[in-house]
């Protein structure tokens, strides 16, 4: 049997949840371990996922693209990093995380960019790279898992390349904030193929993405399978459809210190798409 479906952003978002939730690594370390989620719009959905528990959506989020601009939420709007000790959260920074005792420990790090050869990147606007800056090097020295869920909407033709031309300091001008591009390969990056494979158990292609009014960022995939599995797939799509995007509460320009041309400018002298 053969299925299309068409997966909005927030959409994609839930669905890989779902399946980073299940994966072994994660469940094992969710019984008796770490696991860290780091802030973001997936990770929001994720979080949910592990624990069950309400997640403030809206300030779950960090370094995010909104209004057409790389941005940030303001440090004071926004939530921690979430560290779970066997499946419990814990008032900790993931840095003090990596000090618990015991060697199964997993970070769930959102992503901004995976291309073809499952290389992910993920934006840094901070001058230490930020969460994935402090975390990556301590992780991949130790062995310890690496997720990385991602929507195919992000898919660009090469991380490595791109990161090449990246940075904070490498720019004249940046409407948004000035970042950096962390390529990290791991073998668990979850976009939707991976999320709908492992959960209903179809084969799934990326035919093709975008949209209008509304559905802008869309990924339509082809599922097939035999019948049972498909029909399965299908009601689990059903079952996510209409997920409402998060509202972010937004930097306001005239107070924001990071590298931006519109940083420090007041609403009267930005540009109209900025000044409502």
């Amino acid at each position: 049997m053969r299925a299309l479906i068409t997966l909005q952003p927030v959409e994609s978002k839930r669905l890989i949840a779902r399946a980073v939730a299940r994966l072994a690594e994660v469940r094992h370390a969710l019984e008796d371990g770490v696991v860290i989620i780091g802030t973001g719009s997936t990770n929001a959905e994720v979080a949910e996922a592990c624990t069950g528990l309400e997640v403030d959506r809206a300030r779950f989020l960090a370094g995010m693209i909104t209004r057409g601009l790389t941005c940030v939420t303001p440090r004071e709007e926004r939530k921690p990093n979430l560290v779970l000790v066997n499946g419990v959260p814990r008032d900790m920074t993931p840095l003090e995380a990596l000090d618990v005792p015991g060697e199964r420990k997993v970070l769930i790090k959102g992503a901004n960019a995976v291309d073809n050869d499952g290389v992910a990147g993920v934006l840094m606007a901070a001058a230490d790279g930020g969460t994935i800056g402090r975390l990556l090097g301590p992780f991949q020295a130790r062995g310890w898992p690496l997720v990385i869920p991602v929507g195919l909407e992000k898919l660009i033709p090469s991380v490595p390349r791109a990161a090449a031309r990246m940075g904070r300091t490498v720019f004249d001008h940046s409407l948004g904030a000035r970042v950096g591009l962390m390529p990290i390969a791991s073998r668990l990056v979850v976009t939707e193929v991976e999320a709908l494979r492992s959960l209903a158990y179809v084969d799934v292609i990326h035919v093709a993405s975008g949209g209008i009014g509304g559905s802008e960022g869309s990924v339509t995939l082809v599922m097939e399978g035999d019948g049972a599995a498909v029909e399965s797939a299908l009601t689990l799509v059903e079952s996510i459809k209409g997920a409402p995007p998060p509202d972010p509460v937004l930097q306001v320009c005239a107070t924001c210190s990071h590298l931006c041309d519109y940083a420090g400018r007041s609403k009267e002298d930005l540009p109209p798409f900025l000044s409502d």
